[in-house]
């Protein structure tokens, strides 16, 4: 268990802040100083070991923790840690497989934006973006600060693709937290969905009298498959014409139909559950990895979708991402055109590997570890 730390902050400490108007604004981290992350080993038995020391966490350079993505970024078949700092630089401890991590954020390019620049990295999620079978990084920051996107080589070197993308200009106005990739319309490429809400005070809205001047639209923002994303928060439903403060973002299949909704919490304001109304209308593979005895779903399952025609769809099974939020384990794969799937891989997280064949579209199936054929046997420990 990866714990994320911010910064020591006492109300004895506290020190606020103002705007030009002289009203109270909120205090920007670097105000504090920032604390250092927990590593916690699961003992098997119920407990657990702090390990931070022995993992070689602990760093001279402690960052304002936020978001955390755990994958496999160097595809070695181990799981690595990404953690986002507010205003800090961001860490990459890269997995050396004897329980022990190297701090390489730095020299694999995404430690800060491509101007050298930290960024506040409240929202956080990890996909294969561009379907060339490794995960790519998204993050969600301050308004003035673009969102990014980190594109993986293959071998955990990142690029800082924000403006070839396209994604750079229209996030700059907006403050972003609850996020992740998602294939809302089962195109079988990954969009962004991110939800909007700024922690400074709008003086346009308090001029007006807002209680709350702090609201801003979501946004909806869909992958074109060639490496370009086009904003599509106009047409999107009415839900995107409101103006509320959004914070978290928890990604699921509500209703069971073959779509992904969101579940968007609001500070200050209901919570709005989105039910998407479009994605079903492609074909779809709704899958769930459990563990042999069927009870524990097997979070950082590599989980591969093969089709007679296009890339192969790799997903990881993961429920944590976005922003203080909890998403449904399950994966959803967009097939798009296709019909069929010729086959299913899993890599499983003790590095062995199975297939199966013949799965059925536009249904959910729970594959359990073993039920499979076996192409790769698990790693000696």
């Amino acid at each position: 268990m990866y714990v994320c730390a911010y910064v020591n902050f006492s109300y004895a400490s506290h020190r606020p802040a103002y705007r030009l108007s002289g009203r109270l604004d909120y205090s920007s981290p670097s105000t504090y100083d920032p604390i250092p992350d927990r590593l916690y080993r699961n003992r098997g038995d119920g407990t657990f070991e702090d390990v931070t020391g022995a993992a070689g966490i602990l760093s001279d350079k402690f960052g304002a923790g936020l978001g955390i993505v755990c994958a496999d970024f160097n595809g070695d078949g181990w799981i690595d840690l990404y953690i986002g700092n507010d205003q800090c630089p961001n860490h990459l401890w890269v997995n050396r497989r004897d329980g022990t991590f190297m701090k390489n954020a730095l020299l694999s390019g995404c430690a800060v934006n491509r101007d050298g620049d930290t960024e506040a990295s409240m929202g956080i999620d990890a996909g294969d973006f561009d379907s060339d079978g490794d995960e790519d990084l998204f993050m969600a920051h301050l308004a003035k600060e673009s969102s990014t996107i980190f594109v993986n080589d293959g071998t955990g070197i990142f690029d800082d693709r924000s403006r070839e993308t396209g994604l750079a200009a229209p996030s700059v106005p907006y403050t972003s937290f609850g996020t992740a990739w998602i294939d809302y319309d089962n195109d079988g490429h990954l969009d962004i969905l991110v939800a909007n809400g700024e922690v400074s005070v709008i003086e346009e809205q308090a001029r007006a009298g807002d209680r709350f001047p702090l609201r801003q639209p979501n946004q909806l923002f869909h992958n074109l498959g060639n490496g370009k994303l086009v904003e599509v928060t106009a047409s999107a439903g009415k839900v995107f014409e409101l103006s509320e403060v959004s914070r978290g973002a928890a990604f699921g299949d509500v209703d069971n139909d073959g779509d992904t909704d969101v579940l968007i919490t609001n500070n200050s304001g209901s919570p709005r559950l989105l039910i998407n109304q479009i994605g079903n209308r492609n074909h779809w593979i709704g899958l769930r990895l459990v563990d042999s005895a069927k009870k524990r779903d097997m979070i950082g399952t590599w989980v591969g979708v093969f089709r007679s025609k296009g890339p192969t769809l790799w997903r990881r099974v993961r429920a944590a991402a976005s922003f203080c939020s909890t998403n449904d384990p399950r994966l959803l794969v967009g097939l798009g055109e296709a019909t069929e799937v010729t086959k299913v891989t899993a890599k499983w997280p003790d590095g062995s590997a199975e297939e199966w064949t013949e799965l059925p579209v536009d249904k959910y199936t729970t594959l359990a570890e073993g039920s499979g054929k076996v192409i790769t046997p698990a790693r000696s420990r």
